[in-house]
């Protein structure tokens, strides 16, 4: 090897590593799912990057340091070592080779090949990761059969799920106090963060000595295919559950709305008291109807509460003869709060009680929160809302605002094939609003710039920064899903 293959050797695996950190990171992202990988490209700037030569964004994209990572990195380089050196030994062996360089030539089909590699290396590293996580499962599961006095709540649905556990935390902790509730974090809900949650938290569940007599575990769960919570729940063991709500969100990982609604039924079918659901969601409705679970199923309509308003800060309404203020704004929200207050009542909290805690709930950074801007205008952001439903509701608080109104979004992903039908709705609720909109993707602009005419702006940052700088007092912009950090940092 001369001083100029190896310069240049040097400089490809450079970049395979740039490339291998890239596709990584892409699918820590999706959580080294295939299902969620290959719906990602199935997308305008997935197949983009599919095909790129070298051209993702990101100086040196960066997946997070984990045990995992760690794993694949590991069987990566072997694999790596194992084509590269098998390469040249085919390279030097063909009989009248003509061109040398064969480590040069090795490297380069190395480098090419990552998007094959990494995805190997995350499948050989699925045995270990499923014989560790058998075992994290069978000791969480022994330690909360352990439990002394613990009532375990468990969450899920397409929608609402990180709201109504919030609402539902503040109400017990209110009740109970702060150590008798013990939740998961932000959106760590699937099986594996709810297990070492579990192993942290031992002496909650197993110490009588600990805390207060009467315990809570809400468990929010999630789930991308059908028997992910039925796992969850077959250590968890909960008690209670709610059922917040159905749409298409993820139905493409599922593989079809009847598989979704198989999954999110797991709850009910492993709760041993009681399950409340959403009685405004016909899905969940009808599959009640059909089945037969051991919990009590209790089904709560938004028509439960009455007088329902909302401004720009907080929502009010009528319920259990009460009067209730949420400091959140977004009539959406209601349904969420009366699952919420439901289970708080049956665990043991009064009408009374429940009115006070409500209004003194803390905003809730991954819904729809608001913020005033130096113009005075108002800026709502909704940075987790990737369902239709959260969406909607959203665009319907925009309306609410008397000024000019501007919705900064991206595409929703995995929605299957009622995709096209659900963003056409979103455009048609935002032009009946008469909101600007902006679209960070490439993904249904066709559909877009037809429904929303001259109001459709596409990725046009220029016109964006003149119209911030325009605004006002009773103008609002909502900031909509995960937005590239250049959009957000406009109004930092």
């Amino acid at each position: 090897m001369n001083e100029w293959e190896l310069l240049i050797g040097l400089g490809i695996i450079a970049l395979g590593v740039r490339t291998a950190s890239w596709w990584l990171q892409s699918w820590q992202l999706r959580e080294y799912r295939f299902d969620r990988m290959i719906a990602n490209f199935r997308t305008h700037d997935g197949r983009i990057n599919l095909l790129n030569f070298w051209a993702f964004p990101g100086l040196f994209p960066r997946p997070k340091i984990s045990g995992r990572v760690i794993i694949i990195t590991g069987i990566f380089i072997l694999l790596s070592i194992g084509i590269v050196i098998g390469l040249h030994e085919v390279f030097v062996n063909i009989e009248n080779w003509r061109w040398g360089w064969n480590w040069t030539k090795a490297l380069i089909i190395w480098e090419r090949t990552l998007w094959f590699t990494v995805p190997l290396a995350i499948k050989i590293s699925a045995l270990p990761v499923w014989l560790r996580k058998r075992s994290l499962f069978t000791k969480a599961g022994k330690i909360i059969a352990e439990g002394h006095n613990v009532t375990c709540i468990g969450i899920t649905g397409s929608y609402g799920k990180s709201s109504t556990k919030k609402i539902l935390v503040h109400l017990l902790r209110a009740k109970y106090g702060a150590d008798a509730v013990l939740t998961n974090p932000g959106n760590e809900n699937n099986e594996i963060s709810i297990a070492r949650l579990v192993h942290r938290n031992h002496r909650f569940f197993t110490d009588p000595t600990t805390g207060p007599k009467k315990k809570f575990f809400v468990c929010e769960m999630g789930a991308y295919k059908k028997g992910e919570i039925r796992q969850i729940c077959d250590f968890v063991k909960p008690h209670t559950g709610i059922l917040t709500g159905l749409n298409a969100q993820h139905v493409v990982l599922f593989g079809n709305a009847a598989k979704l609604r198989a999954a999110k039924f797991e709850l009910a079918e492993s709760c041993s008291k009681t399950i409340f659901f959403n009685a405004d969601t016909p899905a969940l409705v009808e599959i009640f109807e059909d089945k037969e679970i051991t919990a009590t199923p209790i089904g709560i309509c938004k028509s439960v509460a009455e007088n329902i308003s909302s401004n720009i800060t907080e929502t009010k309404f009528h319920a259990y003869g009460k009067d209730f203020i949420l400091p959140w704004a977004g009539e959406f929200f209601v349904g969420n709060a009366l699952l919420a207050l439901e289970v708080a009542r049956e665990s043991g909290c009064s009408p009374e009680e429940l009115t006070s805690f409500l209004k003194e709930l803390s905003p809730l950074e991954r819904a729809l929160h608001i913020k005033e801007l130096q113009n005075k205008a108002t800026l709502l952001l909704d940075p987790y809302s990737a369902n239709p439903d959260g969406v909607l509701g959203a665009i319907s608080h925009l309306g609410k605002f008397k000024g000019t109104k501007i919705f900064i979004g991206i595409p929703l992903r995995e929605l299957g094939k009622d995709s096209e039908k659900i963003h056409k709705e979103i455009f048609k609720t935002l032009k009946n609003i008469d909101a600007h909109v902006f679209w960070f993707r490439h993904d249904y602009e066709k559909s877009a710039k037809e429904i929303c005419g001259e109001k459709f702006h596409g990725d046009n940052i220029k016109a964006l920064k003149k119209m911030i700088k325009e605004l006002k007092k009773d103008d609002a912009v909502l900031l909509e899903s995960r937005l590239p950090k250049n959009i957000e940092n406009l109004f930092s």
